[in-house]
């Protein structure tokens, strides 16, 4: 199998150096690259590259979180890449950036055989057993709960990771679900493709009034507009103009906010994530009824939101991530 590397950078002479390097000692390597992250997402679905060296200033950004996720979905290696060897990388201040490659750096001032070296170990690891995409049509073998309940979830910060752990373990008609998450206008787009390849249930954009159906997740990621829900049967998506709350834009308080009216259906949570988004709303779902939950602090990328809605008595129990999937399909039974 041919294989393919990524590299991500804005240095341009940087890049075509490393690029001639690579290629004139791996014959037939296809070498990709890209000077931005929106680029480096696409180049890395479409290319799936074996492996990536990352300018570290990129693993700083709020949006390398989808490209981690990529990464991490995709079984693709990489390590960050230092202007020199003074620099601070980037893993000491992102609490993203604590395991996996990206704990080691490169620096452009090292020799080209170092960038080889590294290539050569990380490609020889031995490499995780891909696991098996989510088979859509197996319905009869991933039954959901047959219930008129309604699943709602926000995240931010690590949100994208725990969002993979949460949807992978959803049965083929999982109740209607809808998530908001903290992320990039950008990178939306990118997010509902990175969730439907884990997914069993169909993972799709949300956009204003669309019906709610079984085996549906809906994701508002990066759009400009809040997205809550109908009052009136049958539920329907709606997204409205209105300032950011907390901050955020779609706002996770916004959607549980929307579901107060209904909340007898609905089984709710709050996953990783900085600040307090979500906290207020969940508190409201849960005093009309609502079964919520929170991710527990062991299992967070950051303890901000469920801290926050777990202090408030916004959410009834706290889960592991793990056990999150399971939880919420359990909840929707009973």
């Amino acid at each position: 199998m041919s294989k393919s590397l990524l590299i991500i950078t804005t240095d341009r002479q940087f890049a075509q150096s490393l690029q001639q390097h690579m290629q004139s000692s791996y014959p037939g390597l296809q070498v990709l690259l890209a000077n931005n992250l929106m680029m480096a997402y696409n180049q890395a679905e479409a290319g799936q590259p074996t492996f990536a060296f990352v300018e570290d200033g990129f693993t700083k950004l709020p949006e390398f979180e989808m490209m981690l996720a990529l990464f991490s979905a995709l079984d693709i290696r990489w390590v960050s890449v230092m202007d020199s060897h003074s620099s601070t990388p980037a893993r000491g201040s992102s609490p993203l950036l604590d395991v996996g490659a990206g704990i080691f750096e490169l620096t452009k001032a090292d020799h080209p055989r170092v960038f080889s070296q590294y290539y050569d170990m990380m490609v020889k690891a031995p490499r995780r057993n891909q696991p098996n995409m989510a088979q859509k049509s197996n319905g009869a073998a991933s039954a959901g709960p047959g219930s008129d309940k309604v699943i709602l979830i926000g995240s931010s910060t690590g949100g994208v990771e725990a969002l993979r752990s949460v949807l992978v373990g959803f049965p083929l008609n999982c109740p209607p679900t809808l998530i908001v998450q903290h992320t990039g206008k950008n990178f939306g787009r990118g997010l509902v493709s990175l969730l439907d390849r884990v997914c069993p249930a169909k993972v799709v954009a949300a956009e204003d009034g669309m019906s709610l159906s079984p085996g549906t997740v809906y994701i508002a990621a990066g759009q400009p507009k809040h997205m809550g829900l109908t009052s009136r049967k049958p539920l329907k998506t709606r997204f409205k103009d209105a300032p950011p709350i907390s901050g955020h834009l779609p706002s996770v308080d916004a959607l549980f906010m929307s579901a107060v009216p209904m909340a007898k259906q609905v089984v709710a949570t709050i996953l990783t994530g900085m600040g307090q988004d979500g906290a207020q709303g969940l508190l409201e779902l849960r005093k009309a009824g609502a079964k919520t939950f929170a991710q527990d602090e062991k299992s967070c990328v950051v303890y901000g939101m469920p801290r926050v809605a777990w202090e408030m008595g916004a959410a009834q129990q706290q889960v592991p991530l793990a056990r999150m999937a399971g939880t919420l399909i359990q909840a929707c039974k009973s």
